[in-house]
C-alpha cells in the first residue's frame, strides 16, 4: 500500500512538487529570530571556538603582534603619565594664582609642558598604529578563515595584508576623525551647562556613552568590511551598519563589553604606574609587582586579538543573516511567479 507521501506525489505534478519544498523552506528559514541576548551568547561562544582550532596563528599573533603592541602602550602610558601630573598641577595653581600676571605665566609653562606631552605620544603614534593595523588584518582574516572552515596559513596571510592594507588604513582614518569629531560634542553640551545642572550633565554624558557604544561598535564593523570585502572609508562604515540591522543591541552590549574590560586593565596599569611615581622606596616592589604589570601587559594583548575575533563573527553571523533574507526574498519572489 503507498504511503500519503508517495500518493501526494502521484496525484501533483513535479511543478507543484517543487512549489511546496520552496514554500517548506521558506517556512523554515522563517522562524523567529534569536533574541538579542542569545545571539550575543552565540557570538561570544563561537569567538571562543575560533582560537583552538589555529593555535599556531593566533600564537604567532600574540607573540609578534599583540604583545609588542601591548606593551608599547603600557610604555606609553609611563611616559606620559608623569607630564599630565605636571600639567594638572600647573593648572591648580593657575586657577588660583592671586594675579593674573603669575596666572598667565603658569599657562604658559603649562601649554610648554603640554607640547612636550604632544610630543611623546607622536613618538609612539606610528609604531602603535602600525602594529595596530597589521593585527586588525592579520586577526581578521585568520577569524573568517578559521570561522567558514578554510584553511588558513602564514602564507595567506602575508598575502591578505600585502593586498588589503590600503582598505583599512583609509577606513582606519575615517574612524579616528568620525571619534575625534564626536568626542567633542558631549563636552561642549556640558560646558553650554556649566555647573548649574550637575543632574543634566549626568544625564549628557550617560546619553553620550550609550550612543559612543554604539558608534564605536558600528565603525568596528566597518573596519572588517573593509578587510574583507571591497569596500574601504565611509563606504564601509555605511555597510557595516546596514550589516547590524536587527542586531544594533547585541552590537552596542558586545561593544561595551569589550570597553570594560580594556578600560579595567587600562585602570590597573594606570594604578601600577602612580603607585611606581609616588614610591620612594623601591624596596616596597616585589617580585610579584612585576609580574602583575607583566600579566596585565598580556591580558591586553589578549583582550586586543579577543576584540578583533568578537567582532569579526559578529560580522560573518550578521552577513550570514543577511544572505539568508535575501535568498527568502528571491523564493518568495520565485513562489509568487
Amino acid at each position: 500500500m503507498a504511503t500519503s507521501k508517495e500518493t501526494w506525489s502521484v496525484r501533483h505534478s513535479p511543478s507543484e512538487r517543487k512549489m511546496s519544498e520552496r514554500v517548506s523552506a521558506i517556512s523554515i528559514s522563517l522562524d523567529p529570530k534569536p533574541s538579542p541576548y542569545s545571539f550575543c551568547l552565540k557570538t561570544l561562544s563561537q569567538s571562543f571556538k575560533i582560537f583552538p582550532r589555529n593555535k599556531r596563528i593566533f600564537s604567532f599573533i600574540f607573540a609578534l603582534l599583540a604583545l609588542p603592541l601591548s606593551f608599547l602602550n603600557f610604555l606609553l602610558s609611563l611616559s606620559s603619565y608623569p607630564i599630565k601630573s605636571q600639567i594638572f598641577h600647573l593648572e591648580l595653581l593657575a586657577s588660583r594664582a592671586p594675579t593674573r600676571f603669575e596666572a598667565r605665566q603658569v599657562w604658559k609653562e603649562s601649554r610648554e609642558v603640554a607640547l612636550s606631552l604632544l610630543h611623546i605620544k607622536l613618538l609612539y603614534l606610528l609604531p602603535i598604529y602600525f602594529l595596530s593595523l597589521i593585527a586588525a588584518i592579520t586577526v581578521v582574516v585568520s577569524t573568517e578563515s578559521t570561522y567558514n572552515r578554510r584553511p588558513t596559513n602564514l602564507k595567506i596571510i602575508f598575502a591578505a595584508i600585502r593586498s588589503t592594507w590600503t582598505r583599512p588604513l583609509v577606513t582606519s582614518i575615517c574612524i579616528y576623525a568620525i571619534l575625534l569629531l564626536y568626542t567633542s560634542i558631549p563636552y561642549s553640551l556640558a560646558a553650554m551647562i556649566g555647573s548649574y545642572s550637575p543632574g543634566l550633565r549626568f544625564v549628557i554624558w550617560l546619553i553620550g556613552l550609550g550612543v559612543e557604544l554604539y558608534l564605536i561598535a558600528v565603525l568596528g564593523l566597518g573596519l572588517v568590511v573593509s578587510i574583507l570585502e571591497a569596500r574601504f572609508g565611509l563606504d564601509a562604515i555605511r555597510i557595516g551598519s546596514r550589516l547590524m540591522e536587527g542586531r544594533r543591541i547585541c552590537g552596542w552590549v558586545l561593544s561595551g563589553l569589550l570597553t570594560v574590560m580594556t578600560g579595567g586593565i587600562g585602570r590597573r596599569m594606570e594604578g601600577l604606574i602612580m603607585d611606581i611615581e609616588d614610591s620612594a622606596d623601591e624596596s616596597k616592589w616585589t617580585v610579584a609587582k612585576g609580574w602583575e604589570r607583566a600579566g596585565l601587559v598580556g591580558l591586553y594583548g589578549l583582550v586586543i586579538i579577543w576584540g578583533f575575533a568578537v567582532t569579526t563573527v559578529f560580522y560573518c553571523e550578521c552577513r550570514k543573516r543577511q544572505n539568508g533574507r535575501v535568498v527568502d526574498e528571491h523564493d518568495h519572489e520565485s513562489v509568487d511567479s
